[in-house]
């Protein structure tokens, strides 16, 4: 039976005299750590080592506020990640492969198998750099609510040799060759990057495709529904636009991404039932807030007052 791995069961973390930091399991369990080193703010290496003397399933929950692009070489071995998200497919991480995925706000489990060995080494990038690298995703994530594969291939002649040179540099823990690693970290960055589809220009796009009409209709639509739990994916699907169009449409016409404009939209009308007498929690589901406490998160955030606040004016 598999052992299952919660956050709280790992040890300690442990800085290495080298400036890596190591998160490990316990030794009963094998021997299974991984390692990262952050080259610059929002951007990292990690090699991981996994030696499982049982099978392992590790649960993983991340809530953050930009997205993260993972690029993934498997040196060795074989493990999979499984979303918890319904209907999708597990990604799989194998030797000799690369895998480019992005994951936002999500809860899945990594799973490695008893008596095998699995060695692999992971760029990451925090979606504030996205623009910067000019990374053809969307850095927001409370639209991305499970993880996306882009890219899974076998890693080609030019990007082995840069793979197993940083590996190298990764496995020895050492202070040693700061620069190289970054520049190897560029190099394999850009190489895989050239095999996805190449980000649309802004500008090009805006005159060569871009529906006004398309975006007029996904603004209605959110005013429209906003008690819902609306999603990045199902506006684009709804209005017939791919969600980067839908990103790029929005910044053009209304000067602000579709979740900026949506909060806008929600916070207004939040206002307008507390005054009208709303209660705060009914205030938070009448514009698609689950629960109250984030809605007041939300609200004082945008405002700087909380809804209570605003509410209890009626009361004097």
């Amino acid at each position: 039976m598999a052992q299952r791995i919660h956050p709280y069961q790992y040890q300690p973390d442990i800085r290495l005299e080298s400036g890596w930091l190591r998160r490990q399991l316990a030794s009963s369990l094998g021997d299974c750590y991984t390692d990262r080193l952050q080259l610059e703010p929002g951007l990292s290496i990690a090699y991981s080592h996994y030696a499982p003397k049982t099978d392992i399933i590790e649960s993983s929950v991340m809530e953050q506020d930009n997205v993260t692009f993972s690029l993934t070489f498997g040196l060795s071995g074989k493990s999979c990640y499984r979303p918890k998200q319904l209907h999708r497919d597990e990604f799989v991480f194998e030797s000799k492969h690369s895998t480019v995925t992005t994951f936002g706000n999500s809860i899945g489990e990594r799973c490695y198998q008893a008596g095998s060995v699995v060695n692999q080494l992971r760029i990451i990038v925090d979606g504030s750099l996205f623009e910067r690298y000019q990374m053809p995703f969307s850095n927001e994530a409370v639209w991305l609510k499970s993880p996306l594969k882009h890219h899974h291939a076998v890693i080609t002649s030019s990007s082995d040799y840069l793979v197993q040179r940083l590996a190298l540099l990764a496995q020895s823990n050492r202070h040693e060759r700061p620069l190289e690693k970054h520049i190897l970290v560029m190099n394999l960055l850009s190489e895989q990057l050239a095999l996805l589809p190449p980000k649309e220009d802004q500008t090009s796009t805006t005159h060569r495709t871009l529906d006004e009409s398309k975006f007029l209709k996904a603004k209605d639509f959110m005013l429209q529904n906003m008690e819902q739990p609306l999603s990045l994916a199902y506006i684009a699907a709804h209005v017939g636009l791919s969600e980067s169009k839908l990103q790029t449409g929005f910044k053009v016409y209304f000067n602000r991404s579709p979740y900026r404009f949506l909060l806008e939209a929600r916070m207004l009308k939040a206002w307008e039932l507390l005054q009208s007498g709303y209660q705060v929690a009914q205030a938070a589901y009448a514009v698609g807030y689950e629960h109250p406490s984030n809605f007041s998160t939300a609200f004082r955030q945008f405002f700087g007052q909380t809804p209570k606040s605003i509410a209890s004016r009626l009361n004097h």
